[in-house]
């Protein structure tokens, strides 16, 4: 009976470290994410950046295609 007390006890410590450790896991592989995301590689612009450029270029040409058919 005592047994299985300290036992019961140790069993949500042990948890607790494991949920510690995912959290870390995840924020190392978030913090990876977002570097690969941000940096580009050797004469390619990072990601983030072709993203961004790809929607002004979307909006400029919806811009003008409205601006069109006010005439």
């Amino acid at each position: 009976m005592v047994h299985r007390l300290i036992r019961r006890k140790r069993c949500p410590r042990r948890r607790d470290r494991q949920r510690g450790s995912a959290v870390i896991e995840y924020a190392i592989v978030v913090g990876i994410l977002i570097f690969v995301l941000l940096v580009g590689t050797s004469g390619n612009p990072a990601p983030v950046t072709q993203l961004v450029d790809a929607l002004r270029d979307a909006y400029t040409s919806f811009v003008y295609t409205l601006s069109i058919s006010w005439f």
